[in-house]
């Protein structure tokens, strides 16, 4: 997934929160009857890849910049 150089958050990233906010109102037509949903555990992945990759960015420019 490229990484956007404004600082926004990828098109993917923003629809997998848009995935976990409609999954926390409605169930989907792939939503089972105990709750799982593929729609749901793949927007899940996608956040949590995304908040990774932040964090190892942000602990690399502090790095950086403390000159370690």
């Amino acid at each position: 997934m490229p990484e956007p150089r404004s600082g926004e958050p990828p098109f993917a990233v923003v629809m997998a929160g848009y995935v976990v906010d409609f999954h926390h109102r409605n169930a989907c037509s792939r939503c089972r009857p105990d709750g799982s949903c593929a729609r749901l555990a793949d927007a899940g992945a996608t956040l949590r890849a995304w908040r990774d990759r932040r964090v190892q960015r942000e602990l690399r420019a502090r790095r950086d910049r403390d000159g370690r």
